[in-house]
């Protein structure tokens, strides 16, 4: 982002959390207006000093550090580190002590570690790792490792490499400068073992409060952690996704894409870009306008409509700002990206915390003049309608607590039964595509040597990936859950609101509803073949027969129940636990919303006997909300 685009973002939402700071102390000396005065403040606070977070992920070696490099303005990242060990890097402005070019290195702890070990080692066939782990690492050779399999193979070298260096500072955050930082991100003996990063590192981007989140690339052993990147995908404000000229997406970054275009569809705003780095490769306009074409047709294929695609040279653009050299910079395309992202940060998602502070004053506002039509009233009148509110008033609690206690339990069985099932269908469609990538023909090849140990490998791949594309699904699911939640949740307050407005002879309790929910943290998904595959040998003979004759194809019958089997047998567990972790979300929520309502209905009351006592006159309430009016606009 620019510093004029970020700036002037962070001057929009300091001045509307001004304007909302400003008519609390403006309505805080009247009691019945407690309430107002503390959502007001609780927008001002979500507003100052907030932070902007903008997730980048990549596929396989797409220059993602490069381009980071490129976004920041300087060269912070080491551009080779190996893709295949990679933590969350989070590099941001230096806060709570810590100095400009320190860097926060969270090591894995021995019992995350020893599980990323064992599901490497279960992925190569090597069952349980032993305490001779290292010497079994050691004797492992390539050639016997399926091509997915390369990622963990390259993990278990360099683990077993730096494990007696390493091993003491499991557990710990270690403190280092920038150079021992990039030795942690770069060297694989070290990145192996890091759980995540934050570098505290001043620039103009940083500065103006966003945080920069590099991902693991949709090939890396830590990309296994679904959950992590899930909530990277769902909550950040801004994605950008990388990938490289004239590369071929993996069935990895397929996957991940489709699990990108399940957020995108949920997201009530396009905060998705799409970036084709290296882009001066082309030998010209015509070969670019062809490659594009070819990606925006794989993004669209892969889930993600409609995207938002940017060609840029991130070695360009970083020459051009280090060198301050316009035409460079023109001709790497980075500011037809960051003219596009700057209009997205700075304009479109500052109108959207804009509009949400403005819709927060125009409810006081709403609330003042109800004061001011009441002051109006004469003496017989409000004290008829306090004796009215009075009498209704123990039916309103009961109806509000009635609300406390409504549950959605049994619809939530239902809907995610529903949407397990759907699930279950939509990986047996894709079991084919599965069976084409894992059993390919430049694994089970007759040069190969073993190839009893190469089939074994193709249908632990096999699994792998269905396990995968089980937890994204299992995740995408939240999603769905989510939306219903809430859409169940909307429908009782406002079932309930309207009620007590009829009850009550019109007063308005409407409540603003901005809850973010949390996903909850599901198992890990493991399927496993009990017989090391030996049971389907007989399907593979050699290569000619399995690929130009039937043996693929009846393998693939063979696994298609067994796997179904394997599928269903995994989901109980994930559907009781997503029931039970909305069900208590929803009840919690309730209880939150009813308490605020109880609240609402005891100051309506309040601002009754308040007008008959004090004597604030409605020019006084007319005077406040022609004040607060004033803060509504920017």
């Amino acid at each position: 982002m620019q510093p004029a685009a970020g700036a002037q973002r962070r001057r929009r939402l300091d001045a509307a959390a001004a304007r909302l700071e400003a008519a609390a102390a403006l309505v805080e000396p009247y009691p019945a207006m407690g309430s107002a005065v503390r959502d007001l403040r609780a927008r001002a606070a979500s507003l100052v000093g907030g932070t902007f977070t903008l997730a980048l992920f990549g596929a396989f070696s797409a220059g993602k550090s490069s381009f980071a490099n490129a976004l920041l303005g300087e060269a912070v990242l080491p551009v080779s580190p190996h893709p295949t060990t990679a933590a969350i890097n989070r590099i941001m402005a230096p806060a709570g002590g810590a100095e400009h070019g320190t860097a926060r290195v969270r090591m894995k702890t021995l019992a995350a570690f020893q599980e990323d070990l064992a599901y490497s080692f279960r992925l190569l066939g090597l069952g349980e790792p032993g305490a001779d782990w290292q010497k079994r690492v050691q004797s492992l050779s390539p050639q016997d490792v399926h091509p997915a399999g390369r990622p963990h193979y390259s993990f278990l070298q360099a683990a077993a490499a730096g494990w007696d260096d390493t091993m003491d500072q499991l557990g710990q955050d270690v403190q280092v400068d920038l150079n021992g930082y990039r030795n942690f991100v770069a060297n694989e003996r070290k990145s192996c073992f890091v759980d995540s990063i934050d570098l505290y590192y001043s620039c103009d981007v940083t500065e103006q409060g966003i945080v920069l989140v590099d991902t693991p690339g949709a090939d890396s052993v830590n990309a296994r952690h679904t959950g992590v990147t899930f909530n990277y995908m769902k909550n950040a404000d801004a994605l950008i996704f990388v990938t490289y000229y004239n590369h071929a997406f993996s069935q990895g970054d397929r996957q991940f894409l489709n699990q990108l275009g399940r957020v995108k569809d949920s997201s009530a705003m396009d905060q998705m870009f799409f970036v084709v780095n290296a882009s001066d490769l082309s030998s010209s306009e015509d070969e670019l306008e062809q490659v594009l074409e070819h990606v925006s047709t794989q993004l669209r294929t892969n889930g993600i409509r409609a995207p938002r695609l940017f060609p840029v040279s991130s070695l360009l653009a970083m020459e051009g700002k280090s060198m301050g050299d316009a035409d460079m910079l023109e001709q790497s395309g980075f500011l037809r990206f960051e003219e596009e992202f700057n209009r997205f940060a700075g304009t479109e998602l500052a109108d959207l915390a804009v509009g949400g502070a403005a819709e927060e004053l125009s409810r006081v506002i709403q609330r003042l003049d109800h004061r001011a039509h009441d002051a109006v009233q004469g003496e017989e009148v409000l004290q008829q309608r306090r004796q009215e509110l009075h009498a209704v008033m123990d039916q309103s609690l009961v109806r509000i607590r009635t609300l406390a206690e409504r549950s959605m339990r049994e619809e939530l069985a239902q809907e995610t039964a529903e949407l397990l099932f759907h699930v279950r269908q939509r990986l047996g469609y894709r079991l084919g595509l599965f069976m084409a990538e894992a059993f390919h023909p430049s694994v089970l090849r007759e040069d190969r040597g073993n190839l009893k140990g190469a089939f074994a490998a193709c249908g632990r791949e096999l699994l792998r990936m269905i396990a995968v594309e089980l937890e994204q699904e299992l995740l995408a699911t939240t999603l769905r859950l989510e939306q219903a939640g809430k859409s169940w949740l909307m429908r009782q307050i406002d079932d309930c609101v309207q009620e007590l407005k009829e009850r009550s002879g019109g007063m308005d309790l409407s409540l603003a509803f901005n809850e973010k929910w949390s996903t909850p943290v599901l198992e890990e998904i493991r399927l496993e073949e009990p017989s090391g595959w030996k049971t389907y040998l007989s399907y593979f003979r050699n290569p000619k027969q399995f690929f130009e004759g039937e043996g693929r194809q009846r393998l693939q019958e063979a696994l298609d129940p067994v796997i179904k089997q394997m599928v269903a047998g995994a989901l109980p567990a994930a559907q009781e636990k997503l029931v039970q972790f909305y069900d208590a979300q929803l009840h919690q929520s309730l209880q939150h919303q009813a308490s605020q309502l109880e609240e609402r209905l005891k100051e309506a009351v309040a601002a009754l006997n308040e007008t008959l006592t004090s004597g604030v006159p409605a020019e006084e309430w007319h005077s406040l909300s022609a004040q607060v009016q004033q803060f509504v606009h920017e």
